[in-house]
């Protein structure tokens, strides 16, 4: 099963009309056959926001709204992986606003083996250069959709990015699709991008 992961896309995080417009069709699609549909916030400053303010989508109480403090959401939000799982979401398809500075590099390091991950991994948080939290330069810091996108692969989900509505805090699109294929995620267009309920 499928979950769609909306990330930052209050109104001042996610600019672009054509990208709204563009995203605003699979999030139709999926409240249309019942899927799951999530809403994550990074910011700190929305913290106290009602709910169905948080996105430019206007969550209801079918869908389920999260905030973060960090931009991986599934580190910011306890026990998010292991609820999808529960829920038997095995491909999370995400899109929103990105924040990363620079293009992700394409030189991976193997992670040591993680009591959580079952073995050895190919650490795809490498390819964003380590944890925002950990002191990074603000260049090589992921943003929320990347850092999201890659934690989703380290917790054992296939992972889709909506290239075409996934933007940077301009609202160009992003550009680090080839990082994130070279790291085992698959970018899409949204059109598509077909949902498995």
């Amino acid at each position: 099963m499928d979950a769609l992961l909306l990330i930052d896309t209050d109104d001042a995080s996610y600019p672009s009309d054509d990208a709204m417009e563009t995203l605003g069709d699979i999030v139709t699609r999926t409240r249309a056959v019942g899927g799951v549909l999530i809403f994550a916030s990074t910011k700190a400053d929305l913290a106290d926001t009602p709910d169905e303010e948080l996105s430019i989508f206007v969550p209801d109480e079918e869908d389920l709204v999260l905030r973060s403090e960090s931009p991986d959401v599934f580190e910011g939000v306890d026990d998010l992986a292991a609820g999808l799982h529960d829920l038997s979401v095995d491909r999370i398809i995400i899109a929103g606003a990105d924040a990363t500075a620079a293009t992700p590099g394409a030189d991976a390091t193997v992670a040591e083996p993680d009591a959580g991950t079952g073995g050895d991994v190919t650490d795809p948080a490498a390819h964003a250069g380590g944890d925002a939290d950990a002191g990074t330069s603000s260049a090589s810091t992921p943003g929320a959709v990347y850092a999201s996108a890659m934690a989703g692969l380290v917790c054992n989900f296939d992972v889709v990015v909506l290239s075409d509505s996934t933007t940077d805090p301009d609202g160009k699109l992003v550009t680090w699709g080839d990082a994130a294929v070279g790291a085992g995620a698959m970018v899409k267009k949204t059109a598509d991008t077909w949902l498995r309920m």
